[in-house]
């Protein structure tokens, strides 16, 4: 019998669904005896891209209730029944992986390991043979391609030159072309095509230049109800007030009330800040206000998101990357707090240095991979310090005092590591992200605060904030108001 393991994000997310876990590393672990017989004759080989594990079960009375194959002493693919062998698909090139077998016996008893490595050789994936720009409407450029003849080809993914990412076109449903929404306009546009093959290889790609004729781009910022003047909470309302004077007064942007947002133009707003921060909001997407979460709200932004359309979602609104399809139904948001809020005298910042104690330098160097993220546009003109003298670099964004603690963020451990070495690697791969800041106290990777969600077929660039230390009107004033301020005009013009 076979069972093949795929590396496609709605599997593995599949595979982690129900892992809970929080910040420590503690896994419990089965029973094992080392006189349980175990399999012999393993074997790794490695065809078209794929890593077949094979083994032989050992001849015993006991009753096998099934085996576990480990990846690299991380990810336990784990089946039931006699099983002899395992496909891996989507396995770096060039890259050793070690594969470890166990047999699960009844009785809760697990045999001792045997190990093989294999790695995936080197090859180079054919190219389109063929790219063109065949239309431009507004900020959407038409493409057509012609696909290489080579096995294995599943997509195609269209993105600015020199940048990560891109848009990934199905070549079941886009064999020919395929139409990128919500781009720059006035400037020129340097368009880079890969074939994707088996979903998570990528050829070299083919570029070609066009530009789209410039258009006024402006901000939105939705509001529930007619008008800012309804808005309730206080840190809704500062916020509201700060879009009005350097965006609205300005004419670089739009207050849109919520029941409006079907009507509007998708081409002229280039993104759209949905901010929601209540004391007492009950946590779940479900329970946000009514008007935000109707059936033509949601249908709008998925509209919007469609044509290109980027969102910032603040605080308790980051709980819209579930109905919007951003990150898998089980993915939400898990780390919420909604209290009133009590004194102190620390700073809060946020971190953008993940896994602090695995830099070149650090307590626990090349345990983990280390990432810098400081250098990201959100944090452009901002200065990082160590205000509370905790030996950790962040970006201080609310002073002592009195403050509201409403998180709404992601404990990155739920989801385990997958094939990686950290939480927030395998979130990333998983959600088609790149976490830019965690709590600013966490030296490992166990929190994301601010994560950016790259743009798909289905929505565009997705921005979203939910640490408790980004509150828009602390009362008694903040200290570093400038520096919530400046983060907020970064990721707004990122955005647009």
């Amino acid at each position: 019998m076979k069972k093949i393991m795929k590396y496609s994000l709605s599997l593995i997310a599949m595979a982690m669904a129900g892992i809970m876990g929080s910040c420590s590393d503690f896994k419990p672990e089965t029973p094992e005896l080392p006189d349980l017989p175990t399999v012999t004759d393993l074997k790794a080989t490695v065809a078209n891209r794929v890593v077949t594990v094979s083994w032989n079960l050992p001849s015993t009375s006991l009753k096998i209730e099934g085996v576990n194959v480990i990846l690299n002493n991380n990810q336990t693919f784990s089946e039931g029944g006699p099983i002899n062998s395992m496909q891996f698909k989507g396995q770096p090139m060039q890259e050793e992986n070690m594969y470890t077998v166990k047999i699960r016996y009844e009785g809760g008893y697990v045999s001792p390991g045997q190990s093989v490595v294999a790695a995936v050789p080197y090859e180079e994936l054919a190219d389109l043979t063929s790219f063109e720009v065949t239309g431009l409407d507004g900020r959407s450029v038409t493409f057509s391609w012609t696909l290489p003849n080579a096995a294995g080809i599943t997509g195609v993914m269209v993105g600015i030159d020199g940048e990560d990412g891109g848009q990934v076109f199905d070549v079941t449903t886009n064999p020919n072309g395929g139409t990128v929404n919500g781009q720059k306009t006035g400037v020129d546009l340097k368009f880079r095509a890969k074939v994707v093959y088996d979903e998570a290889y990528y050829s070299q790609g083919v570029v070609v230049n066009t530009a789209l004729p410039e258009m006024e781009v402006k901000a939105g910022f939705l509001v529930l109800g007619a008008d800012p003047s309804e808005l309730e909470d206080d840190d809704e309302l500062a916020a509201a007030e700060w879009f009005y004077e350097n965006y609205v007064e300005k004419g670089k942007g739009e207050f849109i009330p919520v029941a409006d947002l079907p009507n509007i133009n998708f081409d002229e707003f280039g993104m759209i800040w949905i901010y929601q921060d209540k004391i007492g909001q009950n946590p779940g997407w479900e329970n946000l206000p009514a008007d935000l979460i109707s059936t033509a709200t949601l249908d709008a932004l998925k509209a919007y998101g469609q044509n290109g359309g980027n969102l910032f979602l603040a605080k308790m609104a980051t709980q819209l990357t579930v109905p919007l399809e951003i990150v898998p139904s089980d993915m939400g948001p898990n780390i919420f707090s909604n209290g009133e809020g009590g004194m102190g005298d620390d700073v809060w910042t946020i971190n953008p240095f993940l896994g602090w104690d695995f830099r070149p330098g650090g307590a626990d160097p090349g345990k983990q991979d280390y990432y810098d993220r400081s250098t990201h546009a959100i944090y452009a003109g901002l200065e990082f310090s160590d205000p509370n003298g905790w030996d950790i670099l962040g970006l201080p964004i609310e002073g002592p005092g009195w403050r509201e603690d409403h998180n709404c963020m992601w404990d990155c451990n739920t989801w385990g590591n997958g094939v990686y070495n950290n939480s927030v690697r395998n979130f990333e791969a998983l959600t088609n992200s790149m976490v830019l800041a965690t709590w600013s106290h966490v030296r490992d990777h166990c929190v994301a605060a601010i994560v950016d969600f790259n743009p798909n077929a289905t929505h565009g660039r997705v921005l979203v904030i939910g640490s408790n230390a980004y509150e828009f009107e602390q009362q008694g004033g903040n200290v570093y108001q400038d520096n919530v301020n400046k983060l907020t005009e970064n990721i707004i013009n990122y955005l647009l």
